[in-house]
């Protein structure tokens, strides 16, 4: 007998969580119980009731756990006899039994076409890598890492594209989809099991890694800008300077020492990597505003010269 009005709870914390989250709050189709996100940075009690990004969303019960073995939460959630519980970036590790309460198990959305990027950078490790696509996995969550089997997957054209663009593409796919999978599940659609031999895992980006390395090809220098831009941004260093690159592309092909400054005037600062020149158009000091190429240059020309070395 198929499912006409299914229940399910949510688990999720950034705008694109919410977002999706709230497609599925407006289906007729589907009742919304509750929603789990991640405590308030600034908040040291353990399960607190937020409405943080969900604050519109009526009398709905939104629990911010510290501790997701709560014996107070686990009784809750289990007293709501979900169908599915969603998940979209939630931000920590469900545990067994929250995994085996819903009746149909956990939908995750995950930003890859798994098995590829596993893990919890996807979007930024695939423009990173260079891939010309990727896309979103609706998965069946279990205890390993992204490894449950796949109900359904869309793909979309990455290349060329920063992180912006591509989570945007990502959210659009989602959103088309993510009720009529959930009704779907909930009439016990099969999923597929991944291939675990052609996985790949996409690891939690550390600051450190936006460092630009100018060994690199002017290819992976374009790449990772593009896939940093919303954080940790790229930079280079120049006599003790963290200076973020705000907008840079690939120049030309003409070879030099990587990190030398190739030129620098009012268009951009230029620099030698490991196959062609880069051209720095707007940078960033610590501390200071974003400014373009020709304040950039008014303001340092009497410091950064040809020849020079960024490091």
């Amino acid at each position: 007998m198929s499912i006409t009005k299914v229940k399910v709870g949510f688990a999720g914390t950034p705008q694109i969580a919410f977002d999706i989250f709230s497609e599925i709050f407006s289906s007729d189709d589907i009742s919304t119980e509750f929603v789990l996100t991640q405590p308030d940075k600034s908040s040291g009690r353990g399960l607190v009731v937020s409405k943080s990004l969900f604050a519109n969303t009526s009398d709905l019960e939104v629990f911010q756990p510290i501790n997701l073995n709560d014996e107070k939460l686990i009784g809750k959630v289990k007293a709501f006899n979900i169908d599915i519980l969603v998940v979209v970036a939630y931000g920590k590790i469900l545990p067994s039994w929250l995994l085996n309460t819903p009746k149909f198990g956990c939908l995750n959305v995950h930003f890859s076409n798994l098995p590829k990027y596993r893990g919890a950078a996807p979007i930024q490790r695939a423009i990173e890598n260079g891939e010309k696509e990727t896309g979103v996995s609706f998965m069946k969550l279990t205890e390993g890492l992204d490894e449950g089997p796949v109900y359904k997957s869309l793909l979309v054209n990455i290349e060329n594209k920063d992180y912006f663009e591509v989570e945007s593409l990502l959210l659009k796919k989602s959103l088309e989809s993510i009720c009529d999978v959930i009704k779907a599940v909930a009439n016990n659609l099969k999923p597929t099991k991944q291939d675990h031999s052609r996985a790949t895992l996409a690891k939690k980006i550390n600051k450190s890694e936006g460092e630009i390395n100018w060994m690199n090809t002017g290819e992976a220098i374009k790449n990772k800008f593009l896939a940093y831009k919303k954080w940790p941004n790229v930079y280079f260093k120049y006599k003790g300077l963290k200076v973020e690159a705000v907008n840079l592309h690939l120049h030309s092909h003409e070879i030099g020492k990587p990190s030398e400054v190739y030129d620098f005037d009012n268009k951009s600062l230029k620099v030698y990597c490991g196959d062609g020149v880069i051209a720095v158009t707007s940078v960033k000091f610590p501390g200071k505003k974003v400014i373009d190429s020709k304040d950039f240059f008014n303001s340092k020309r009497d410091i950064i010269s040809k020849g020079d070395l960024l490091i």
